[in-house]
């Protein structure tokens, strides 16, 4: 009796089951080569998830100018610079809620030009050799910017997000904020890391 006839007790051909026992061995060999890196991905999205939070908290603790917004019924817009970290956490985060009394729309794209009017913009880490351009382009405009490096900071960034002692934090150049028109709460100041005056 030749192989591929031979049936097993489920009826069966012999090299379907053996196909079958080869895949499943392989799917269970990447799930093991898989695993160590799982944890990593987790964590880096949960602090993403924390940082959509510090967010909408900061959209909440400013103040804009009327002439901020196109109209009485103009969005509240949060731009994503660069290459998004969020994934959809942001979206999740902004769902059904308001920032200012408005309604929410988030942008993502390469530079503000690209976005039109922004109310929060986020600079990602990856953008730091563009940092400072993207600054000039908000500095027209009353706009909240928010980073989480170095050289973000450096360039004059609003608010820095960081990671200290296993927790997230945040840096305010107070005075960017002022020369933007914008109005830091004093509870957000007090909440501060450091404040930059």
């Amino acid at each position: 009796m030749q192989g591929t006839t031979r049936k097993d007790d489920g009826g069966e051909p012999e090299t379907t089951m053996r196909l079958r026992n080869r895949t499943i061995g392989l799917v269970l060999a990447m799930l093991l080569i898989l695993m160590p890196a799982l944890p990593a991905r987790a964590a880096v999205s949960l602090e993403y998830q924390v940082k959509a939070a510090f967010l909408y908290n900061f959209a909440k603790f400013v103040t804009w100018p009327e002439d901020a917004f196109a109209g009485g019924d103009a969005p509240f817009v949060f731009c994503i610079i660069g290459t998004d970290p969020f994934g959809e956490s942001l979206e999740k985060v902004l769902a059904g809620r308001k920032a200012a009394g408005r309604k929410v729309v988030v942008r993502r794209g390469p530079d503000l030009e690209s976005l039109g009017r922004c109310h929060l913009m986020f600079i990602g880490e990856g953008e730091d050799s563009r940092v400072a351009r993207h600054l000039r382009q908000a500095s027209a405009q009353p706009v909240l910017t928010v980073g989480e490096t170095q050289a973000f900071e450096r360039a004059g960034g609003m608010i820095r997000l960081v990671v200290a002692d296993k927790r997230i934090r945040f840096d305010i150049n107070a005075k960017a904020a002022e020369e933007a028109r914008l109005k830091l709460s004093s509870q957000l100041l007090k909440l501060a890391r450091r404040v930059i005056r």
